[in-house]
This record gives C-alpha cells, sequence and structure tokens, in this order.
C-alpha cells in the first residue's frame, strides 16, 4: 500500500500579460478579474482546534488594481504606507469581527499576501462559535471576493488532554475534489486531490484505510483505481492521490488520456476506513475534463467565482462538487 503524501500548492508563478491571462492552446481564462486563488484559501484559512481563533496564512492573489496610494515600502499594498488591501470576517447576519489588513506585493504577476495587522490587535481576535461566516476580501475598501465558512463545535475526547471545546472548519475542504495533470498533458499521470481530518475530538494522528476507484458512469467501467492509507488529524490535510490503470502492471500510473479517449461521465468514489466518503462525478466532452459550478465564470458572480491559477493561467485544474455517495 503506498501511504498518502501530503502535497504542496498546485499552482506557479507567470507573467501576465497586457492585464489578461497569457495565452496558449490550453488557456482557461479570457479576463482578468481580481480573485484568491483557491488552492491558497483552502491551505492557509483554519480555526484554531483549542481556541477556536481564526487563523490566515499566506495567500495569493490575481488581478488586483493598481493601489490607490504609492507605497513607500517594499510592499505596494501596505497598512501603514501604500495601498488598502483588507480582509474582514463577518458573522451570518453580516457583522464584522474582525479586519485584517494585508502586506501584498506583487511577485512575477501573482499578489502575494505574506502578512498581516488586525485592527484592534491579535487580543481582538475572539474564539468563533458554531455557525457561519464569510470571508470577504476588499481592494481599496471596494469588495471583489468572499470565501464562506462555518464552525463546528465539539468537546475533547482525549483523557490525555485538558477538557475543553473543540473548533473545526467546515466549507470548500467538504465539499470539493480536485483533478489536475502536470502541464495539462494527456500523457501525464492523473492526479485526484481531497481534503481529509478526524473529528473525534483527539488531538492526534489517526491511521485510516483508503480506497479510490474511478469509474465510467455510461457503462461501470473501472478505468484507475488506488489504495492505501490515511493518516489523519483534527485539521484538514491535503490528500494528493495517483491512480493506477485498472488492468495496468502493478506500479504504474493512469495518465489522463487514459480517461480522455472516451466522452462521457464519470465519478471518483472514494472510501476512508471502510466508509463511503463521498462521489465526485465529472463529464469528459470533446476529450476535455468539463467545468462545473462556481468554477464556471460566465455563469458566477466575480466574488465567488473559484479562480484557478495554474502557471499563469495557462492551464487548469477541475474543481470537482463532492456528493452523496451512491452504489
Amino acid at each position: 500500500m503506498r501511504r498518502l503524501t501530503i502535497g504542496a500548492a498546485l499552482f506557479t508563478t507567470a507573467v501576465i500579460v497586457c492585464g489578461a491571462w497569457a495565452s496558449t492552446s490550453h488557456a482557461v481564462q479570457t479576463s482578468c478579474t481580481p480573485g484568491i486563488t483557491y488552492w491558497s484559501l483552502l491551505e492557509s484559512v483554519e480555526v484554531g482546534y483549542v481556541d477556536g481563533r481564526l487563523n490566515i496564512g499566506r495567500l495569493y492573489a490575481v488581478c488586483l488594481p493598481s493601489p490607490a496610494q504609492q507605497s513607500t515600502s517594499a510592499y505596494a499594498y501596505d497598512p501603514d504606507a501604500g495601498g488598502k488591501l483588507t480582509t474582514v470576517i463577518k458573522s451570518a447576519d453580516g457583522k464584522v469581527l474582525n479586519t485584517y489588513v494585508w502586506y501584498g506585493e506583487s511577485i512575477g504577476g501573482l499578489w502575494e499576501l505574506s502578512r498581516y495587522k488586525v485592527l484592534g490587535g491579535y487580543q481582538s481576535i475572539k474564539p468563533l462559535t458554531a455557525g457561519s461566516y464569510l470571508l470577504e476580501f476588499a481592494a481599496e475598501d471596494k469588495p471583489f471576493y468572499r470565501f464562506p465558512f462555518s464552525v463546528v463545535v465539539g468537546k475533547n475526547e482525549d483523557p490525555y488532554q485538558p477538557a475543553g471545546t473543540r473548533y473545526f472548519i467546515d466549507g470548500a475542504w467538504n465539499d470539493y475534489g480536485n483533478i489536475f495533470y502536470q502541464r495539462n498533458d494527456p500523457q501525464s499521470p492523473l492526479r485526484f486531490t481531497t481534503w481529509v481530518r478526524n473529528t473525534h475530538g483527539i488531538d492526534n494522528k489517526t491511521s485510516a484505510p483508503y480506497e479510490l476507484k474511478l469509474i465510467s458512469l455510461k457503462n461501470g467501467r473501472l478505468v484507475g483505481q488506488d489504495s492505501g492509507t490515511l493518516l489523519l488529524q483534527p485539521r484538514w490535510l491535503k490528500a494528493d492521490l495517483l491512480l493506477q490503470p485498472a488492468n495496468g502492471a502493478k506500479g504504474s500510473y493512469l495518465k489522463a488520456a487514459e480517461l480522455l479517449t472516451e466522452d462521457g461521465g464519470y465519478v471518483f468514489r472514494l472510501t476512508i476506513d471502510g466508509k463511503s466518503y463521498g462521489d465526485y462525478a465529472f463529464d469528459v466532452k470533446s476529450g476535455r475534463i468539463q467545468f462545473q459550478g462556481k468554477q464556471i465564470a460566465e455563469k458566477t458572480a466575480p466574488m465567488d467565482h473559484i479562480v484557478d491559477y495554474m502557471s499563469g493561467g495557462r492551464y487548469s485544474s477541475w474543481w470537482i462538487k463532492r456528493g452523496p455517495a451512491t452504489r
């Protein structure tokens, strides 16, 4: 069995030409709309397992406007000496709970939001209660992107740890899987990514076997499969999984071309510890995986669009909605 590997973010920097995404035969974006990359949001937004405070790590943004005020520091967006780039946390009733003001600089056409100041100081960040929340991003006080999430709470179940409340964040981690193959080259291995954790209120690593199958919905044909062991923690971890061909030699990996040769509906079916975790259904048409849901820019408000930034917009990965397991 292969052990789960937790991979790094699947995006790289590249130059944006004339204010638009670089164009190639694989281009997937046609205009430059401000947004925060989905990969960085899922990797950098978390709630403290014990203290319930929201933590935001390094984020990456695209297509931000030029700051209204020229900065006197190395950061074009600077809380003290440059443009204003903010993230506010709102409760379900629209109340602003905290405001983060970012240091942001453009690196190779990609905006890196490396650190921030909190209005009122870090001590103003209070534990979040169970409920729904929204991160709203704004440049010069003009909102351009939003990211919803929710918090659930439970009790500590570990007899070796102090009693108290434990906090878990929910949202896109629960809702999506991702399909990716390097440079959108059909001869590259097909990679499936999802996010996993344990919610037992025990702050340790839990070993759990998993099985992943890629199945054609047209005829039930098994296209590829994988199995191994996951090490789960009480926080979201990214699981990057490579499949083996259904009838391939042991140790070989399923190439994207073996999926793309036949149009139709497909599903990634994942089980963890013998229990159905979810089905991730998608379509292949004219030899290409089809975008769905919020990744279709023409059918989604710009503030809600899934920003998938691969090699400067030249390539893509596909965000696949997780649904209830079916048999």
